[in-house]
């Protein structure tokens, strides 16, 4: 639905194994790897030749999805370039009559390895795990080698174990070695755990090969021919599948980057068909930035040019000397503010603007005003005409105009409604670049703001559009800039900005760098306690409300492996303080496709998930979810959650969560407890007879290596059952994300039933991906191959770690490109 014992010694060979495939591409990374292109695919949807791999890859973070057909085996797979090396796939296969009259719907992942790349005297050579993880149906290993020998022309050679054996060519040369090689171990089979027992494991090995030629007169067109060591046995004994040559050939068409189509003489005796989607999270999908820019950022003029638009030119005529009597008709007065013992004059004059300077009668205002350092001339219409310097002593004045930031005027911080009048303004502009303020608190010197970002997809691009708003509305004497982002009511972190060191980057090469560098990250502050806010609109209560539709879809049931069901679904949230809200969702169906769902769960467990099938049939309609939660900080790097009410479609009773998470540092932890009940099947207000105390303690770390991220979460299920989830990830500065994971409890293999253990795929699409315009909703969907009770845990909505991950220092350096956009 897209919504353990065993030996030890087996999960660390395995570990073993993925090691050894890895560390020798550790040696290689200081080569560089040959410009990435989109490669072929085979049709178990892997880079490769037809039904045979080869050591080919596609470009970093490629995603894929191949549907492949002949013979009666029809293969999905869903694949992704996991790192520049590693390419990972999950199949759901069905085969007709494999056993001997039924179909096997099977689940299975692969990995390769991509070793080393080619050279100009060697081939790429990769390793490669086929079914590792699954029924074992296609379980095989190989280690391939693929050589461009002309322009187009590329051959490739294998070795291969279990089904790539299939034909036997050679002796396996490993169980020279060891005798352990000489038998494939096949306990694991059809337990989908880790197949250890199996890998180059088996009395025989198979050398498969093959060609692909890309014709340079048709862009687009590759022809393959390949030998295939893949004998189908089972296929033959049980069904009507009956090869007769080991030899495949084929022609497909790539349209574009995201759409190939491949036909295939397979074996002698049928036809293939393949068809494969292509996406790439790093690759633009349009045209973007098609909406208005932000406003320019005005710049205040430089310390030199306020000097002289408040003095003119500075000449100096140092020395007293006589005066001269002029009769031009000065009035002369001091000015206030000459600092440290200076005193400067100042005297209109009937000179028009441009005007040569009267130099000379400033001997007269120092005689008239009794000594004076410095006079300055005003032309007829008041504005400076020039400055004259008389004595040393003037310079402080001169100075400390050009240096003390008090020279701008910060009157306007004491006059009764200028800080709220521009606190109003400033919202006002924020509201025109699409952030929302949510309190101001301007000073003379400073400013800090609370703001939400509702729309921009990167957060710096919130950052930066609240700078420009600010640079363009308060007062030249506000140098620091504090700004603090809001998620679902928590402040989470504050930027600080200097405004001189932004005016000094703006539209200059290296403007994204510098104003990074200049910018300091912090954990932001629980409440604001320590003043009254100039703006902080009274926003509660508040309410807001969605109605729209919904199309969760049941996976890999046998009876019908794809079911699909049209849902309206209508919610409303009131919050009534700052972080304290209550939300309510509820479902309907308007095609009842679950309605044929009838397989009954046979799981020895408390049924805590297995019987999700009675709760799609008889929750129509249903409340998904009706709670009271309260956000909070307890400090500036803690954060709390509590959810009362019915928290998910099964469960309803009270959740509690602390998360500790820095702003400034990659990793956090977390502890969630929870007591809850079991729901009626008919999710309204009832409770079934079984309640649970669960809970976990979670570590979060974002590694800084190509987006990955680990979590791992230990402690109780939702079925008594003990253990942790491994969960590994990459995330993307787009927003988009994909990863994987797995967990492991108390509970025996045998008793957890088919599968031995949940796993699956998560996977995030954020909207503004494929779109012209900037949005933060995404489509999440965890992809499970089996809904089983081991294993499960609490669906909460609102948990504290998603709301805060993106705007730590890791993750706004990774989007600082857009600060400026």
């Amino acid at each position: 639905m897209i919504s353990a014992s065993a030996s030890c010694r087996r999960r660390i060979a395995f570990c073993v194994v993925i090691a050894a495939a890895v560390a020798p591409a550790g040696r290689t990374l200081s080569q560089e790897p040959p410009p990435p292109r989109l490669e072929t695919r085979n049709l178990y949807g892997m880079t490769g030749l037809i039904d045979m791999p080869s050591a080919r890859v596609q470009p970093d973070a490629e995603l894929g999805v191949t549907t492949s057909y002949f013979g009666g085996f029809m293969r999905n797979t869903l694949t992704f370039q996991v790192l520049p090396r590693v390419e990972a796939a999950f199949r759901y296969s069905i085969i007709e009559d494999f056993f001997v009259g039924d179909d096997l719907f099977d689940r299975s992942f692969d990995i390769k390895v991509l070793l080393s790349d080619e050279t100009r005297y060697f081939p790429a050579v990769a390793i490669g795990l086929r079914d590792f993880l699954g029924t074992g149906v296609y379980s095989s290993e190989y280690i391939v080698g693929t050589k461009e020998v002309l322009p187009g022309l590329q051959i490739t050679g294998g070795l291969g174990w279990g089904r790539l054996a299939g034909t036997g060519n050679f002796v396996n040369p490993l169980g020279y070695f060891s005798n352990r090689f000489k038998d494939r171990d096949t306990r694991d089979l059809g337990t989908g755990n880790v197949n250890i027992g199996q890998f180059f494991r088996g009395p025989d090995m198979g050398g498969f090969a093959g060609v692909e030629w890309r014709p340079q007169f048709l862009d687009g067109l590759s022809l393959k021919a390949e030998y295939s060591t893949d004998a189908y046995l089972q296929e033959q004994v049980n069904g009507d599948f009956d090869p007769k040559i080991p030899f495949n050939f084929g022609a497909e068409y790539r349209f574009n980057d995201w759409f190939s189509l491949g036909a295939y003489a397979m074996y002698g005796s049928e036809v293939g068909v393949r068809a494969s989607i292509g996406i790439n999270p790093t690759r633009v999908t349009g045209p973007r930035d098609v909406e208005a820019g932000p406003t320019p950022m005005s710049v205040r003029p430089p310390i030199d040019s306020r000097v002289s638009a408040e003095l003119g030119p500075v000449i100096e005529r140092v020395g007293p000397g006589p005066a001269t009597g002029s009769d031009a008709g000065f009035e002369a007065s001091l000015l206030a503010g000459a600092t440290e013992g200076a005193r400067w004059a100042q005297a209109p004059t009937r000179l028009a603007p441009g005007a040569e300077c009267p130099v000379e009668e400033a001997l007269d205002v120092d005689a008239e005003l009794g000594v004076v350092d410095g006079v300055t001339f005003l032309d007829r219409s008041g504005a400076p005409l020039c400055s004259v310097l008389l004595r040393e002593t003037g310079r402080r004045y001169l100075d400390g105009k050009r240096t003390l930031v008090g020279a701008y005027d910060t009157a306007w911080a004491d006059q009764p409604g200028t800080r709220t009048a521009l606190a109003d303004a400033l919202a006002q502009a924020m509201d025109g670049e699409r952030v929302t303020l949510r309190s101001a608190d301007i000073q003379a010197t400073r400013a800090h703001v609370e703001v939400e970002n509702p729309y921009f997809n990167a957060s710096p691009q919130a950052i930066g559009r609240t700078a420009r708003a600010m640079a363009n509305t308060l007062p030249p004497s506000v140098e620091d800039f504090e700004i603090t982002l809001v998620e679902d009511d928590l402040p989470t972190t504050t930027v600080l900005l200097r405004r001189a060191r932004l005016e000094a980057a703006v539209e200059t090469p290296d403007a994204e760098r510098t104003s990074w560098v200049d910018a300091e990250v912090l954990s932001a502050l629980p409440v604001e306690g320590s003043f009254l806010p100039d703006y902080e609109p009274d926003r509660h209560p508040e309410f807001s409300w969605f109605l729209s539709p919904a199309l969760p879809v049941n996976l890999f049931d046998p009876d019908n492996p794809l079911r699909a069901d049209l849902q309206l679904v209508a919610g409303a949230q009131l919050t009534v303080a700052r972080g304290l809200s209550t939300s309510a969702s509820v479902s309907k169906s308007l095609i009842n496709g679950f309605d044929d769902i009838t397989r009954e769960s046979d799981s020895v467990l408390p049924r805590v998930r297995s019987e999700f099938a009675k709760y799609l049939q008889q929750g129509d309609p249903g409340i998904d979810r009706l709670t009271g939660d309260y956000l909070f900080k307890v400090s500036p790097e803690t954060y709390g959650r509590i959810s009362v009410g019915y928290l998910e479609r099964m469960f309803g009773g009270v959740s509690t969560e602390v998360l500790w998470k820095p702003s400034e540092q990659d990793w956090g932890l977390g502890l969630e407890l929870n007591y809850v009940a079991q729901r009626d099947f008919d999710m309204l207000f009832g409770f079934q007879d079984y309640d649970v105390a669960t809970g976990h303690a979670s570590v979060y770390w974002d590694t800084g290596w190509h987006g990955m991220e680990v979590q791992v979460d230990a402690g109780r299920y939702l079925a008594g059952d003990w253990g942790a989830t491994f969960g590994l990830s990459r995330r993307f500065a787009n927003g988009w994300e994909i990863g994987g994971f797995f967990t492991l409890t108390d509970v025996p293999f045998d008793e957890y039933g088919e599968g031995s253990f949940d796993k699956g795929i998560r996977l995030t699409i954020p909207f503004a991906w494929g779109l012209p315009y900037e949005t933060r909703s995404t489509l999440d969907m965890n992809i499970r191959p089996l809904t089983r009770d081991g294993g499960a845990r609490l669906n909460v909505a609102n948990r504290l770690y998603p709301i805060v991950q993106e705007v730590d220092r890791g993750d706004l350096r990774a989007d600082w490109g857009h600060f400026w956009r």
